[in-house]
């Protein structure tokens, strides 16, 4: 997939970057994205094909059980692509990487959590100081769901065995307020190098390019325990969907050993690095 970024002139994606997306109007057909405070709406000719995809898959061999996951998977990419786009072209996230990690973090909408939560991103409320005490004491049974510390547009916390059997994860009137709270916690302001540190991501693997992600590996191998060439296999330059994904990984998003290498999947998979390319062509109009 490499070369699929020349289907667009570099100076599309210089332009997405730089100008802004808010005094931007595109032509074309296909989804359209809502508007917010100072945009436009704005029509995107989407690539993305659901029957493309499906037999793509069915052609490669996918048996039964598996495309009714599948299946599963590309409803929820239906219904969530639009506020994806819209979260891509407001706050610079790719499409494909939000759509992924809420496909990977909420099992495509039905794991337990997310239908008790509207959690899609498996966002955790940490504990205060009472909590604190009651797990250092080892007193999980008198833990209390307001002892919990949540964030806007979060209304409480839920209890849910994760890491821990006294893990608590946010609750949303919303799952579209589950995709607001994801863009903060991805864009706050913090340290390149920190854990939990997010938005030097989206600066520095841009969409439609290719990045070598070793100095940045480098930066957090203290804390992730994992060198450069572990993310991929030994590739080190990969598509900035990856890079990112290996960004998530290395910056603390997850635990899991091999959720960079899920993220690349679903994306490559499902083919969702085409929203990614649709909008900014939608955006300097060529959509």
């Amino acid at each position: 997939l490499a070369d699929l970024p020349q289907y667009l002139g570099s100076e599309a994606f210089r332009q997405f970057y730089e100008q802004s997306p808010q005094e931007t109007e595109a032509p074309g057909t296909g989804q359209t994205t809502p508007t917010t405070s100072g945009q436009t709406a704005l029509r995107i000719r989407s690539s993305w094909d659901r029957e493309a995809v499906s037999l793509k898959l069915k052609n490669a061999g996918f048996g039964r059980g598996k495309r009714k996951a599948a299946d599963r998977i590309l409803e929820y990419i239906e219904q969530h692509r639009v506020i994806a786009l819209q979260d891509m072209r407001t706050n610079g996230i790719p499409a494909s990487v939000k759509l992924a990690q809420a496909i990977l973090e909420s099992n495509a909408g039905h794991s337990k959590l997310a239908k008790a939560t509207k959690n899609h991103f498996g966002i955790k409320a940490p504990a205060g100081r009472t909590a604190r005490q009651k797990i250092r004491a080892r007193e999980y049974k008198a833990l209390n769901d307001d002892e919990f510390v949540y964030q806007s547009p979060a209304i409480g916390a839920y209890n849910f065995y994760d890491d821990n059997r006294y893990d608590r994860f946010e609750v949303y009137n919303t799952v579209g307020d589950s995709y607001e709270r994801h863009n903060r916690l991805l864009k706050r302001d913090c340290r390149p190098g920190t854990k939990g540190c997010y938005s030097w991501i989206w600066e520095t693997y841009r969409v439609g390019h290719d990045y070598d992600i070793t100095p940045m590996a480098h930066i957090y191998e203290r804390s992730s325990h994992i060198a450069p060439e572990e993310f991929f296999n030994g590739r080190t330059t990969v598509p900035y969907y990856a890079a990112a994904a290996a960004g998530l990984k290395m910056s603390g998003y997850a635990t899991s050993a091999t959720y960079h290498k899920k993220l690349f999947y679903l994306i490559e998979t499902y083919e969702l690095w085409r929203f990614d390319l649709d909008l900014i062509k939608a955006l300097n109009g060529n959509g």
